[in-house]
């Protein structure tokens, strides 16, 4: 079963790799659900681009509020903000996030979930987004690999048709008790139906490091070099979170 997980990650890891876009609030999410846990992060990013896009200077915000109802569903509530380059901090949305813990690891030989999600966006920010999101997650002794896959649709005021997908993928090695460092890869691919090439899409990769506290405290933090003409070309991350 270690074999057949090893070599599923691998497929995964190759697809994954795939140059990358980074939201600096996003993580390489894993499916794990625990009945009864109740859990809040805090999470901020900020964007340096020298191109002068959207996204040079940009510092976002985003808040979690995750409870698990059974040990296979889990719901979140999400808060975002943003800040751009010479504008004022500013609300940006709400999120409504379904998590299922479909398979484990002593089934199948690794981790496998999904997340379906809908996004409110605040005014100015629309449309809004309709999500459905695949996460996996291999245990292979002091390494873990993690991959996420999303498609999503604009739904609303300012939307437009088409499906936009994006790829992450994530590996850690356990450097210490409860502390792991590995690296990342964001890829963003945008609208399936207008695609126009590697360089316009975001593509992001660069280390990081995350682990445990102690009293339910967490930690993540990274940095990913922009290595597409459409992704930032810094994005720097930390989040903190506590469990309950």
């Amino acid at each position: 079963m270690k074999t057949y997980s090893k070599m599923i990650a691998v497929v995964v890891m190759a697809f994954a790799s795939t140059p990358v876009f980074a939201q600096t609030i996003s993580s390489v999410g894993s499916p794990n659900v625990t009945k009864g846990a109740t859990s809040v992060e805090g999470r901020v990013g900020f964007s340096l681009d020298d191109d002068g896009s959207s996204q040079d200077e940009r510092f976002r915000s985003r808040v979690h509020i995750d409870y698990g109802f059974t040990d296979m569903y889990a719901a979140r509530l999400i808060i975002e903000g943003d800040k751009r380059k010479g504008d004022s901090f500013e609300y940006e949305g709400l999120t409504f996030e379904n998590r299922f813990d479909l398979l484990d690891a002593d089934e199948i030989g690794f981790d496998f979930g999904m997340r379906g999600s809908y996004t409110l966006k605040d005014g100015a920010q629309k449309p809004d987004n309709l999500t459905i999101g695949f996460y996996e997650l291999f245990p292979l002794d002091k390494w873990e690999i993690r991959a996420n896959q999303f498609l999503s649709h604009e739904i609303g005021e300012d939307s437009e048709s088409g499906l936009n997908a994006s790829v992450r993928a994530q590996a850690t090695y356990a450097i210490a008790d409860n502390h792991r460092l590995g690296l990342e890869t964001f890829n963003n691919f945008g609208n399936l139906r207008t695609q126009d090439g590697f360089e316009s899409q975001g593509h992001s990769f660069g280390p990081v490091l995350k682990g445990k506290l102690g009293n339910g405290v967490a930690y993540e933090t990274g940095y990913l070099v922009g290595i597409s003409d459409g992704a930032a070309d810094h994005n720097m991350k930390f989040f903190m979170s506590k469990s309950f």
